[in-house]
């Protein structure tokens, strides 16, 4: 058995390691595909060409920067809860959209807000998102790699 010092310190390097891992940008996962099925066999979806994720019923509309729609048979929530972590954020009850297409946010008439994707689509922001999203319209610089968990205004910009 270590002496108590020797297993504080090492508990202690264990904590620092894990809150650097914390701090670090999430990996960009280059190997990582969407796999939809189709009548003539599968496409391969790389993360990067997805616009956004669209609720129909208990299927999910994938909307990709080349203007397709894929339909998969999954619930937007599971969908989600699977690409949340590789920088998707729910802007709808029933729209999820890549933080790195999000090209501008306009404010529209009686607390609607709109975000505009790279294609030049708009999706409506859910009353119950406004909030949690409202560091897009603030001015400063946005961290896209924290947009998917709680979004944090970096600082002002100079």
């Amino acid at each position: 058995m270590l002496p108590a010092t020797l297993r504080r310190d090492s508990t202690n390097a264990r904590r620092a390691a894990a809150a650097a891992a914390r701090r670090l940008p999430p990996l960009v996962h280059e190997g990582l595909r969407l796999v939809v099925r189709h009548s003539g066999g599968v496409t391969l979806l790389r993360l990067e060409e997805i616009e956004c994720l669209e609720a129909d019923g208990n299927i999910c509309v994938v909307h990709t920067c080349a203007g397709e729609a894929h339909r998969l048979r999954e619930p937007l929530g599971q969908m989600l809860g699977r690409l949340g972590e590789h920088g998707f954020i729910r802007i709808h009850r029933g729209i999820v959209v890549r933080a790195g297409s999000i090209a501008a946010v306009e404010k529209g008439s009686y607390r609607k807000a709109f975000v505009v994707l790279r294609s030049g689509a708009r999706r409506e922001i859910g009353r119950a998102e406004f909030h949690k999203l409202r560091a897009l319209w603030q001015p400063g610089v946005l961290d896209l790699h924290e947009l998917s968990g709680s979004l944090q205004l970096v600082a002002e910009a100079l």
